[in-house]
């Protein structure tokens, strides 16, 4: 009884090693893709200097970006943790994806601390169908729900000018009073997949935080 026990937990660590090997080498080609699409997307205005790990499916890059208002930029990526089949599963239960966040000090720090999220909505008023393309759509006018008691006007071309990046799909963009004064959260599927993101993406992070009315630039 003893050594088929013991044979099946060598087998289990056996398993558990090897799924851990495997995917954690998949998280890695792809972070010298992220890291890849990175520099290609800061030249000529910059390189990354340093990549430190901060768990198998995290890693930070540091940039060093000349002629924005930036300082200490970094990049944040999280990946999917396939190297972990439970974490995993949970993460795909709750329907996680892979994101990107680009955060800074800025020269001037906001007066004030700013979340702005991105949701998007969708329902249907008849019984589902497989023909998609049948579908009838509606647009609707943005929707803008503030903590704030009462509503600052200036925000509104803040707001505007996030909904307006096409270039870029932000989920969350953060103003701070602490360090990191300034943060943006994009999709890392959409980011690799987009064909001009080269520099445009850093183009759309400066106007938010250059001309962002809660600084003092």
């Amino acid at each position: 009884m003893l050594l088929p026990a013991l044979v099946s937990i060598i087998a289990a660590i056996l398993i558990v090693a090897a799924w851990y090997g495997v995917f954690l080498g998949l998280n890695r080609r792809r972070a010298r893709r992220v890291l890849q699409w990175l520099e290609r997307a800061i030249l000529p205005h910059g390189q990354i200097s340093g990549v430190e790990w901060l768990s198998p499916s995290h890693f930070r890059a540091r940039l060093r970006l000349s002629g924005f208002a930036f300082r200490q930029p970094a990049v944040n990526a999280h990946l999917a943790p396939r190297e972990m089949p439970v974490r995993w599963a949970a993460w795909c239960w709750h329907r996680n994806q892979e994101t990107l966040t680009f955060e800074a000090n800025l020269t001037s720090p906001p007066r004030h601390n700013m979340e702005i999220g991105r949701t998007r909505w969708t329902g249907l008023t008849r019984r589902w169908t497989r023909n998609t393309d049948a579908w009838p759509t509606h647009s609707v006018a943005s929707l803008y729900i503030s903590t704030q008691p009462e509503w600052e006007p200036e925000i509104s071309g803040r707001l505007h000018t996030v909904v307006a990046a096409r270039e870029v799909k932000f989920l969350d963009i953060s103003f701070r009073t602490r360090a990191p004064h300034f943060s943006a959260t994009f999709s890392l599927d959409e980011t690799l997949g987009h064909e001009s993101g080269e520099l445009a993406i850093f183009e759309s992070l400066r106007e938010l935080a250059e001309g962002s009315p809660t600084s003092r630039m």
